[in-house]
């Protein structure tokens, strides 16, 4: 048990909130039971106590105990409703201070005694039947119980579980959160798709390579749409971190889980949609499907890490276009690496746009004509780069993944 006199005093409206905020936080993470005697604290300061007892002047006779959310009923049943644009706890102590206008002493102590009184005292009794643990009991028993170190009440799997509860429920009454990563992506793959209708049946090597550039564009492109909900959860997200309810590594995870899955669904429906009217065979298709997957899994974590960086989605949008578009040109399709200065061909070793057209390409033109060969061999793709395309993707999701939950602990922060 803690017992605090007047720990406001002295104090000023917002440091008294900070204050009783503190006890709280220790009630309720540490397990331990705060007494505190307060006089006339502002409205968002009571609210933050879940018992109230008050006292009468002059003697100190009991003429309120009970839950604070249950005051001003009882004050309205007794005739006396806290009127409006007034202090609840201010008019409680007008109205319990004696030889005053508004003096109602006595009529509070008999409803006590009336009302209240014989509940706590039927709790009293039935508590008293109750054997409790002794001290060494408590101090040595279910370890489960013990208090939990650290700055979190709750261990990192709760925080996820409670996390990913209620991004699901938000998620879930918000229609357009549900169909913008979805429909949109659909919608692209059949107005592009219809367009290139029937190009993997036509052998036209040059056009197939256009048709690979669009569907890769547009997997680039759809990411840019997030960067307006990372910004925004992220600031509510530091709000609520730097209260110690949650980390920024269980926020962050709880987002992935949800918000990934349901771009992914939309990249794929883009995908196949687009391969299927674009009529690519069974093997090319299976190509185009995994270095886009792969691609779709880079710039999703590059638009994450802006996310976490940026102070606003306008910034956002100003850090991601370098990125998007270089890599979207430095495809080897737009810019060749016969096209670029040597001082350049760094970009195409880590635009993934490149890897990626190069694999695809590459696998097309098997079987090719002497003709598109020679054409494919002004773009400079080479068939033994895959590997290290891989490679290179990977790092670039570690990498990035990283300098999110750095970001998102380091950067940005609230101020209290």
């Amino acid at each position: 048990i803690l017992f605090c006199d007047e720990p406001t005093s002295g104090l000023s409206a917002t440091d008294a909130e900070l204050c009783v905020k503190a006890l709280r936080t220790v009630a309720k993470r540490l397990g331990v039971m705060c007494l505190v005697v307060i006089h006339q604290p502002r409205h968002e300061v009571a609210e933050l106590f879940d018992s109230l007892v008050l006292l009468t002047a002059s003697p100190g006779r009991m003429a309120y105990s009970g839950r604070m959310s249950g005051a001003q009923a009882f004050w309205r049943e007794r005739g006396f409703p806290v009127p409006v644009n007034v202090n609840p706890t201010d008019f409680y102590l007008d109205l319990l201070t004696p030889e005053t206008t508004l003096d109602k002493c006595d009529l509070f102590v008999e409803a006590f005694d009336a009302h209240l009184r014989p509940v706590i005292e039927r709790g009293v009794e039935q508590a008293k039947q109750q054997v409790g643990q002794s001290v060494p009991d408590m101090l040595m028993g279910d370890q489960d119980r013990l208090v939990r170190l650290g700055p979190y009440a709750v261990s990192f799997r709760a925080q996820v579980v409670a996390l990913l509860k209620r991004k699901v429920r938000i998620t879930m009454r918000n229609p357009l959160a549900l169909a913008l990563p979805l429909v949109i992506p659909m919608v692209q793959g059949l107005l592009v798709g219809y367009m290139f209708k029937g190009v993997g049946e036509r052998g036209e090597l040059l056009r197939q390579v256009t048709f690979v550039f669009c569907l890769i564009t547009m997997l680039c492109l759809a990411g840019t749409m997030s960067l307006i909900s990372l910004i925004t959860e992220r600031t509510l997200m530091k709000y609520e971190a730097a209260e110690a309810l949650y980390s920024e590594d269980a926020s962050a995870l709880a987002i992935f889980a949800v918000d990934v899955p349901l771009a992914l669904l939309g990249a794929l429906g883009n995908i196949m949609i687009m391969a299927a009217l674009g009529g690519l065979q069974g093997d090319i298709f299976s190509h185009v499907l995994a270095w886009s997957l792969s691609l779709f899994f880079v710039y999703d974590s590059l638009f994450a890490f802006i996310g976490a960086v940026a102070k606003d989605v306008r910034q956002a949008q100003v850090i991601a276009v370098p990125f998007v578009s270089i890599f979207m040109l430095f495809n080897g399709f737009i810019v060749t690496t016969a096209d670029a200065p040597p001082t350049l061909h760094w970009i195409f070793d880590l635009s993934p746009n490149y890897y990626a057209m190069q694999a695809i390409v590459a696998k097309m033109s098997e079987g090719a004509s002497l003709k598109d060969r020679m054409l494919l061999d002004k773009f400079g793709y080479e068939e033994s780069s895959s590997c290290r395309g891989l490679i290179v993707m990977s790092c670039m999701v570690v990498v990035l993944r990283v300098g999110q939950q750095l970001s998102l602990k380091f950067l940005n922060g609230v101020r209290r």
